[in-house]
């Protein structure tokens, strides 16, 4: 069932309201709501959450328009790279690619990757992430002896010293308040923005919760 936000100004309180299960706050020195749930894939409860703030006149991140831009992962790596992120090169197939290659599907109805090392396991991946040759993947060189790595960015801040200026840049750009990011990180210890995923709400640590609680007032 789709979730319904009436209201969002009232007194504010310590903790998260239970909007049908979505954490929804105002920012502090930003003037705006967040919606934290975490997971705004398509059709999901923080993506429809999102669009109940906007549809009833709310200053809302993210936005549906940036929930796109962030999943849909030819959008995000074109918007990186337009803003100077360092991404890895890509392309578009609904078919062939040459390993190493990391691919990801394309269709908002799928969430699926796979880092394909050999030519032999070409075909055989081709053909299940694009539905037997029908939906288009994306698809990201991988540079040779370089590793998958992944950060938590929560309002644009990471646990993780080495990942906090990145952190930054993906929140400035995209407005995912809570994410999980995807990197490459090369030979040389470049670090290539790769993909933003999920991080539902109810898996943050208390760290990061204890974060939120100095940027986020809570309002139900």
């Amino acid at each position: 069932m789709r979730p319904v936000i009436e209201r969002v100004i009232a007194p504010p309180q310590v903790t998260p309201p239970d909007l049908r299960g979505i954490p929804v706050g105002y920012l502090n020195g930003e003037d705006c709501i967040v919606n934290m749930a975490g997971d705004y894939r398509y059709m999901k409860l923080g993506y429809y959450g999102s669009q109940d703030l906007e549809t009833t006149g709310h200053t809302v991140h993210p936005t549906c328009q940036e929930i796109m831009d962030a999943y849909v992962m030819p959008l995000f790596l074109e918007k990186a790279k337009a803003a100077g992120l360092p991404v890895p090169n890509f392309y578009i197939s609904n078919g062939y690619f040459e390993p190493p290659v990391l691919v990801d599907t394309v269709n908002p109805f799928m969430s699926r990757h796979s880092l394909v090392y050999k030519a032999t396991a070409q075909e055989r991946i081709a053909k299940s992430l694009t539905r037997n040759f029908t939906y288009a993947v994306c698809c990201q060189e991988f540079p040779h002896r370089a590793k998958l790595s992944y950060f938590r960015a929560i309002l644009g801040f990471s646990p993780v010293p080495r990942f906090r200026a990145l952190a930054s840049a993906v929140w400035n750009l995209y407005r995912i308040p809570v994410s999980r990011v995807r990197v490459i990180i090369t030979h040389e210890s470049e670090i290539l923005l790769s993909g933003i995923q999920p991080l539902p709400f109810s898996r943050l640590s208390e760290r990061e919760l204890a974060y939120i609680r100095k940027a986020v007032t809570w309002r139900t």
